[in-house]
């Protein structure tokens, strides 16, 4: 009854969940994969899979060094990490690149868990600091998979809510193998809500194992320069801050400043997303701001910085190295009723720790650094500022609680080795089972207890219904100028789509803007650049002569782009409009072509191209996350013309697809194209070859696009003979063992050859020229053929149809 319970009420604030996923811009990557609709793609499918859960950036960071130590054990197992945003997925793609593979957490619902486990298949599952999902442990004990909480913590306020439903969380806390908790605190208040004491262990915090930095050899991650600090000034790092802490930190800030000329502040905002805001604040109380985003790896920002002035951390994944350059440090969300941050960062590098009263989420390390004199716990922000100055007046005593702060930190290791002893013994012997039976996990059929999948499918689609108007009420909004649409003084070609996957958008941009420089017009190509690593907010990838960025920051597509149109400038960016006013600044551009611009209302588009993939109607059959629509059919009234791809000379139009052309602005008939090969690329040399020099020859394919099939198929007409495929995520990030598996996977299979798309091509260049054996790799390139209304395509360019 309470699992019923349970689910009903999920079911019912299901539309508020959704709601606030999409209104959260962290939370939005991966809502098709967090519903179920799309599942993780396996490198290694068959073989053992222990399965880590970290919602976010701190866990990640936390139960990283735990993460190696598996690898190291079980070499032959997939490590698969699941999170909930998408900084999470940074923070695993940069920090275990080559260990774990990431895959975005499913949603609690029965049907979504269900079809995860089954696609992940796991030997085990491991979640960290107590994030209890009903269903999915349930899911997970009924099929004979072990689950181990790791790192576990219970604050005082989750604590409170628990014991609230104290019978359930019995249910949920029984279907729990272990649970390795960070206190006796912990462990106290976890079995006080009804886990089965022999199962609690307490194995310490795994935060204190976080590998040892030297702040003696050298090793910099983030130099001085690159936040603009002269060798002669001092810093104070406050990070992890929240808004009403900050006003308190800048005012203690100028207090110092006072009697300590030499102090700069760096801010470090808790979600980087809000350093407009807090710049706003800076600037309010009069102070000089830099943000570190703005700043390069040189020393020429350190000779125009001086002075009183505030730095703004907004990029992720610094912040614990640069407090190696704080002379004194504060965590927040301590000043607030947050509960605290991490405390350990700071004493990693031997700093003296300041932190405000609210420490719950951390009261046993704070407690120590207290006890041991390298914490300083404050009321206030003049209290900080006083005691700050207390210290910056006594060198002597400010060394001895930065040495005291990293005491704390070596005498409490070892977690990570305790708690590895615990998981190995359970590992060991599910791998001793399976092997026994056979089986990583036990069938669907008799786990599941839902009959039909009738249910599932109705909750997506009530689920679809609160999407489908937030989508709708948004397109209104900027329809009826309540929400602004801004225009460029260059003309602006849109290419975009209605669905999720591919309907081969990047070709089109490629071949529209090869055939404007062929006319001699000036075309700046504005994508936004999904999936890149680089945290810029605006980013040159090619100035039209010299391609600057590497794929890795511009991301593959942009990347591709600007290999195939070097006339072509190119540049990624979230605000197509402030992206092309930024580009204007530079450069003189006589047409925009947005990259996957449909839904990017924001700006005025002179030309809207939809793109439909003809041999895919399906993904027209319902929205997000009952299908891959993401608008209604409805919204093809605000393209110019629509464009389907992957047409070929016989076919006329889909039925499903049969009433789009009169929804759009001039019911004009749709323009038919197709995707055809032209030639294979050597990916090490570049040498270009004809498409016969592959015909016959034994080839493994891989990929990690949105279109597999149309890919596998083009390969098949030129007469290769596929021997083995690999299929990735789409925009997946290779690594040097992905290729070493590909590589070894053709050799098993005989291939002669290994055969690419060229999106991927361009990510494994670097990793490519390493390889000094196996068989060749080839990327294939594609051009674009249009079938029918070439003359209206090239009207609608030009503006010759315009009024």
């Amino acid at each position: 009854m309470w699992y019923l319970a349970y689910n009903v009420l999920l079911l019912l604030v299901s539309p508020l969940i959704l709601l606030t996923l999409l209104a959260k811009k962290r939370c939005r990557p991966g809502l098709a994969q967090r519903f179920g609709v799309q599942l993780p793609q396996l490198k290694r499918p068959g073989q053992p899979l222990v399965w880590v859960h970290a919602v976010s950036l701190g866990e990640v960071v936390a139960v990283a060094p735990l993460i190696r130590e598996l690898h190291a054990r079980y070499p032959t197992c997939q490590l698969v990490i699941s999170t909930v945003t998408e900084t999470g997925r940074e923070a695993v793609e940069q920090k275990l690149d080559g260990v774990a593979q990431h895959c975005y957490a499913p949603l609690d619902f029965p049907w979504v868990v269900a079809r995860f486990v089954e696609a992940l298949r796991p030997t085990a599952f491991l979640f960290v600091e107590t994030e209890l999902w009903p269903n999915l442990l349930r899911v997970l004990a009924r099929r004979g998979v072990p689950s181990i909480l790791v790192n576990g913590r219970l604050s005082s306020r989750s604590f409170r809510r628990y014991a609230v439903v104290r019978p359930f969380l019995r249910q949920v806390l029984g279907a729990v193998t272990a649970m390795l908790m960070q206190s006796e605190r912990d462990v106290e208040r976890i079995v006080s809500l009804g886990a089965c004491s022999t199962r609690v262990t307490r194995t310490g915090n795994i935060k204190f194992d976080q590998p040892l930095r030297d702040s003696s050899a050298g090793e910099e991650h983030v130099p001085r320069s690159a936040i603009g600090l002269s060798e002669d000034e001092e810093l104070i790092v406050a990070g992890s801050t929240h808004p009403e802490e900050e006003d308190q930190i800048l005012a203690g800030y100028e207090m110092l400043h006072r009697e300590f000329s030499s102090l700069v502040l760096l801010l470090a905002p808790r979600h980087i997303e809000r350093a407009a805001q807090l710049e706003a604040t800076v600037k309010a109380r009069g102070l000089p701001i830099r943000r570190r985003s703005s700043h390069g790896l040189d020393a020429s920002h350190v000779a125009t910085a001086a002075g009183r002035r505030v730095i703004i951390l907004d990029t992720r994944g610094e912040l614990a190295s640069v407090y190696r350059h704080a002379v004194l440090a504060f965590v927040g969300g301590t000043l607030v009723p947050v509960g605290g941050h991490n405390l350990l960062e700071p004493a990693l590098w031997g700093k003296p720790v300041f932190f405000g009263p609210h420490t719950d989420h951390c009261a046993e390390i704070a407690e120590l650094l207290i006890r041991a004199g390298g914490g300083v716990p404050v009321r206030d922000g003049e209290q900080l500022a006083r005691e700050m100055a207390t210290l910056l007046r006594d060198r002597s005593a400010l060394d001895q609680r930065g040495e005291a702060a990293r005491a704390v930190v070596m005498e409490n290791r070892g977690a990570v080795a305790h708690s590895l002893e615990l998981i190995g013994k359970i590992v060991d012997a599910q791998l001793r089972t399976n092997e026994a039976v056979g089986s990583t996990i036990l069938p669907l059929a008799r786990t599941f207890s839902v009959r039909s999948l009738s249910f599932p499918r109705w909750a997506l689609n009530a689920l679809a219904v609160p999407y489908g108007l937030a989508v709708r009420v948004r397109a209104a909004l900027y329809q009826s100028g309540w929400l602004p649409r801004r225009r460029l003084p260059s003309r602006v070609v849109s290419v975009g789509n209605l669905t999720v996957g591919g309907t081969g958008k990047t070709p089109v941009v490629i071949s529209l803007s090869q055939w404007l420089l062929s006319r001699g017009k000036r075309v700046a190509v504005l994508s936004r650049g999904y999936r890149r690593q680089g945290s810029s907010p605006m980013l040159l990838v090619s100035d039209g002569r010299t391609i600057i960025a590497d794929p890795a920051e511009a991301g593959d597509e942009p990347y591709l782009i600007a290999q195939r149109c070097p006339e072509a400038v190119v540049a990624v960016g979230a605000n197509r409009y402030r992206l092309g006013r930024w580009v204007l600044e530079r450069f003189p551009v006589d047409y925009f072509v947005l990259d996957d611009g449909f839904q990017h209302l924001a700006l005025h588009r002179d030309v809207d191209l939809l793109l439909v993939d003809a041999s895919d109607p399906t993904g027209l059959e319902a929205l997000l996350p009952a299908g891959r629509l993401r608008e209604p059919l409805s919204a093809a009234a605000r393209a110019t013309a629509l464009v389907l791809t992957r047409c070929d000379s016989t076919v006329g139009v889909p039925g499903r697809l049969a009433s789009l052309p009169a929804l759009t602005a001039n019911g004009i008939r749709p323009i038919r194209i197709q995707f055809r090969a032209e030639a294979f690329i050597d990916v090490v040399t570049g040498a270009v070859q004809g498409l016969e020099s592959a015909s016959g020859r034994a080839a493994v394919a891989f990929s990690g696009i949105g279109n597999v099939e149309s890919f596998r198929r083009l390969l098949t007409e030129q007469g290769l003979k596929l021997v083995g495929e690999v299929v990735f995520a789409d925009h997946h990030q290779y690594t040097q063992r992905d290729l070493q598996a590909i590589q070894d996977r053709a050799r098993r299979d005989g291939a002669e050859l290994v055969v690419t798309t060229e999106k991927d091509a361009v990510k494994i260049g670097q990793l490519v020229r390493s390889q000094d054996d196996g068989p060749r790799i080839l990327a294939l390139r594609l051009g674009t053929q249009i079938l029918d209304g070439r003359d209206q395509l090239e009207r609608l360019l030009l503006g010759v149809n315009d009024h």
